[in-house]
Formats: C-alpha cells, structure tokens, sequence
C-alpha cells in the first residue's frame, strides 16, 4: 500500500513541478542549505535521490545525492553528485526540484567520469 501511495504522491508532484519555474528565495536556501533527508526531483517529476547533505556558495550548489528506491539512478547503487547552477533548483513542498529533465540527468550522468569511489558527477551548469 505504500508503494501505491508514493507512487500517487510522486504523481501529483511530479504535475505541480512540470509548471513551477526554478527559483530558490533566500529563506529557501537558509531552509535546506547543509540539510540530509530532502527528496530531489527532476523538472518532469521523476525521483532522483534523497540528499545526503548539499552545499550553496553564491551562484552554485552542490547535491550529494543516495539513490534509493524509485530513483532513476537506483539500479548503479552508486552515490550521485550533482553541481548545479543555484537558479535552476527550485523547493517545492519541501522537495528539490532541479531544472532539467530526467533524460538529461541519464545522459549527464552516462558522459561524466566517474571518481575512484564510484561516485556518479553531473555537472548542469549551462
């Protein structure tokens, strides 16, 4: 039953994030910067991972993401790193929502190396 709440959850999210535009208010970013635990979304809605920390230093941020059930990365089981310029994420009822689409993390994430500890980089800077 859980399965099909979450599913119905990461629906209606997923519907509310395809119109938001990518804005992070400074009481947005105090609220989650260094924060673990946040759900990160794609623009069309798909899970990515839950954030085990992330750092904002002026225009950049840094998501250090754990792959987890219904991610699209889950099936790597590797950590993701992505950098991130910070006017392309937006907090929508408390997830992170990165402006880009879910096909384009895949393909980021396929062209990145990789560090020697497995670690998955996407950098979505332009």
């Amino acid at each position: 039953m859980t399965l099909v709440k979450s599913t119905l959850a990461a629906l209606t999210f997923g519907l509310t994030a395809t119109v938001a535009q990518a804005t992070l208010s400074p009481s947005d970013i105090a609220a989650i910067d260094g924060k673990s635990g946040i759900r990160v979304y794609s623009s069309d809605g798909d899970f990515v991972g839950l954030t085990n920390g992330l750092r904002i230093y002026q225009d950049r941020t840094r998501l250090f993401l754990i792959p987890r059930a219904g991610s699209i990365f889950r099936l790597r089981s590797k950590d993701v790193v992505v950098t991130t310029k910070t006017d392309k994420l937006s907090l929508r009822d408390g997830n992170i929502v990165i402006d880009a689409a879910t096909q384009r993390l895949r393909n980021k994430a396929r062209s990145s190396s990789s560090d020697g500890d497995g670690t998955v980089t996407i950098l979505l800077l332009n």
